[in-house]
């Protein structure tokens, strides 16, 4: 934290220090999802099979944890700090689904337990909360269908104070530079353009420095921020 600081990042984040991963450490936090019953799934288009936590019971938000977690890393700076979580879309990829048999109906009850986390944080003070869905670009007509709608449902009654951001990318292997684990095409970008800059959020975090794009995708971008993760 104060390594981005020194550099000059002007919204630094915890970089989930403290998380086994992104997704599963989330999801420990929820109540309905099984770490004792594994379940061999492929994940991410197909590209690798794992054994994945199974949801057995109905998703409920469990213990608060994040407020915590934002606490300890604001409090080493004045600058605002945010927090990322993983979005219902992949948390849906990176888990079995034992009970809902629908993947509407079980974005909509993933949204709706992210969403008591989300205004926790908000209520806590923190500024700027970004919900992360690289499978957007795995899946982007889900994502058009149901995916940004629950999205939207994530940051549902949060004070307009908060940055309402959301992170997307083409997917990444255990080594970043690996010439062999297939990656989401950069065209889906541009197919989620348009619904995403309609969307009640306030910015987009795309990647760019491992799988550069085409900058006219920015063009497609006309009420929301861009977030351009580049090489410095």
């Amino acid at each position: 934290m104060t390594a981005q600081v020194n550099i000059g990042i002007d919204i630094p984040t915890d970089g989930e220090i403290r998380r086994e991963n992104y997704i599963h450490s989330h999801c420990r936090h929820m109540e309905g999802i099984n770490f004792d019953r594994l379940t061999k799934k492929a994940m991410r288009s197909g590209v690798w099979e794992v054994f994945v936590p199974t949801i057995t019971h109905s998703i409920r938000p469990g213990k608060p944890f994040l407020v915590r977690e934002w606490q300890v890393a604001q409090a080493v700076t004045n600058r605002p700090v945010k927090i990322t979580l993983p979005g219902p879309m992949t948390i849906m990829d990176s888990v079995a689904d034992e009970l809902y048999g629908s993947e509407r109906k079980l974005a909509r009850a993933l949204a709706q337990a992210l969403n008591f986390e989300i205004i926790r944080l908000a209520e806590a003070g923190c500024l700027w909360i970004q919900v992360d869905e690289p499978v957007f670009a795995r899946y982007p007509e889900a994502a058009i269908s149901f995916g940004i709608e629950n999205l939207e449902r994530c940051f549902n009654g949060v004070n307009r104070e908060v940055t309402r951001c959301t992170h997307i990318c083409c997917g990444y292997p255990d080594k970043v530079d690996s010439t062999d684990y297939v990656k989401a095409p950069p065209s889906a970008y541009c197919l989620l353009a348009p619904a995403l800059d309609e969307a009640a959020i306030d910015a987009v975090s795309i990647e760019d420095a491992h799988r550069p794009n085409d900058l006219s995708l920015l063009e497609l971008f006309e009420n929301i921020i861009v977030i351009l993760g580049v090489k410095t």
